[in-house]
């Protein structure tokens, strides 16, 4: 049953999540936000409040612009108020004095803003690109990675100087490549949060009419497109009746707190071809194949497309607060919706590594213990974990063969990603874009590269833009592209 959500509350449908209070207490623990996020900072609070044992945390919220980082700190503290906690809230533009003496880092951040998302999404257009999300797979992700990954192991190197006990919680995107960076460069525990996954459990407790503890999966891949391989309902194996449940039922993918929907058809049709059932609804589904972003296609499913806008356009300000935010934030009634617990469930996160009682969930995390069969030991993947104190542990898992290639492809691509962000070397990027799946013409590789990088300049390391930085560049098939000298030496680039 769904339940109308009215008065205090947003007006938002919600299928209430199950949950269990927790005992005792963390103890005081300073959880440092980096990035005041309107969609995930104030639902770490809200689940933490619900399951309690948090009341003597103090919560830092830091953000280079301080009317975000304001409103979000203001938020925080009005619900701890609200909620009679004795939960402290400060905020700080000083990103040193925010990690300084943290037992956990939550991030949440998107460098340059909409500005960058939007010059990345035009630059890919010019070459017969489009571009949905654009935070996960594509050019357009890719041109993230290029901004971010050196932000993010920067942040990972204060963590170890700051706050050498914390463990990091990364929301940002694109999900593997920033949580794998940072996995790779340090020993803090580094855990990467999304829902899409985690979700399938409510998802199918919706499609079986069963509680969603009723509901045990194996699942494995990389974010946003992590695949169920089996399926249990109470204990029974229900694998083989996925296509036929799923397609009798009028279950969505759904995020209630944020009042957002999908339906599941590109992940049945997937499903009947792989044998396996991704993760995640159809905008971000269609962005690891090349089969949906095009002329043909995108409009009967009626995908979301960032499209260009006529040059000249004024550039991209700040991001909009939802309305809904604000008006928690600063309007006369109570901040609603406090009884629901959301998606994100990086309370039990912390909790099991500030008490080092277990806890299992969907994560993305280097693939260390080889929770993925014959994919490299430094590829981020996402599978069912168990986290307890700093040890993760999970129970290795096979995937079918078409599956398989399909996720060893794209690790390939992060590898890429991630080496060629903080080296910047250009070799590595168009590797990159040329295993990237929406790439349309092998000579459009190294004019869209340094297309991104003259757009992008304002938000990446120097290094790219030092004398002798360029490769040989891609003729078509002619020799007659430009010819530059090979970057010699490969170092870590300053951000």
């Amino acid at each position: 049953m769904r339940t109308k959500i009215v008065g205090r509350g947003s007006g938002w449908t919600a299928a209430p999540e199950e949950f269990t209070r927790n005992k005792g207490t963390c103890g005081r623990k300073r959880i440092c936000f980096v990035g005041a996020s309107y969609k995930f900072v104030h639902k770490v609070l809200r689940d933490m409040l619900l399951v309690g044992g948090f009341e003597d945390c103090e919560l830092v919220v830091h953000d280079i612009d301080e009317m975000p980082m304001n409103l979000v700190a203001d938020l925080l503290d009005k619900i701890a108020r609200q909620q009679k906690t004795r939960i402290k809230v400060s905020r700080t533009l000083d990103r040193r004095e925010a990690l300084k003496g943290a037992d956990a880092v939550v991030l949440s951040i998107t460098i340059g803003g909409d500005e960058s998302d939007a010059r990345s999404a035009e630059a890919a257009f010019k070459y017969g690109i489009f571009t949905g999300i654009g935070d996960t797979l594509g050019p357009a992700a890719f041109a993230r990675n290029l901004r971010t990954i050196p932000f993010v192991v920067q942040l990972i190197k204060e963590m170890e100087e700051l706050c050498p006990k914390a463990a990091m919680l990364n929301f940002t995107n694109p999900m593997s490549a920033l949580t794998g960076a940072m996995a790779r460069y340090s020993e803090l525990p580094v855990y990467g949060l999304c829902h899409s996954a985690d979700e399938l459990f409510r998802y199918f407790a919706n499609v079986f009419r069963c509680r969603k503890s009723d509901v045990t999966m194996e699942i494995g891949g990389v974010n946003h497109q992590a695949f169920v391989t089996k399926l249990w309902i109470k204990g029974e194996d229900r694998t083989k009746d996925i296509l036929e449940a799923t397609q009798a039922s009028d279950a969505m993918l759904e995020d209630g707190l944020n009042a957002h929907r999908e339906t599941v058809r590109l992940q049945q049709d997937v499903y009947k071809v792989l044998g396996a059932w991704p993760s995640t609804g159809e905008d971000h589904l269609a962005e690891f194949y090349p089969f949906w972003f095009t002329e043909r296609r995108a409009g009967q499913f009626g995908f979301h497309l960032r499209h260009p806008v006529k040059p000249g356009r004024p550039p991209h300000g700040r991001r909009k607060c939802p309305e809904i935010i604000h008006y928690w934030t600063y309007g006369p009634e109570p901040v609603g919706d406090l009884h629901l617990l959301t998606t994100e469930h990086a309370h039990e996160l912390l909790w099991a590594h500030f008490t080092g009682e277990p806890y299992t969930r969907v994560l993305n995390v280097l693939n260390k213990g080889e929770f993925i069969r014959n994919i490299p030991k430094d590829a981020c993947v996402e599978v069912l974990a168990t986290v307890k104190g700093s040890r993760i542990t999970a129970d290795p898992i096979e995937l079918p063969t078409a599956v398989h290639a399909h996720v060893q492809r794209w690790c390939a691509i992060h590898d890429l990603n991630i080496r060629a962000a903080l080296t910047c070397d250009r070799q590595l990027a168009k590797q990159a874009l040329m295993l990237d799946p929406f790439m349309k013409d092998f000579y459009d590789i190294d004019p869209l590269l340094e297309e991104f990088l003259a757009c992008l300049e304002p938000w990446l390391p120097r290094g790219w833009f030092a004398q002798g930085a360029s490769t040989p560049g891609l003729g078509a098939g002619n020799g007659n592209g430009k010819h530059a000298k090979r970057s010699g030496k490969k170092k870590l680039a300053s951000v």
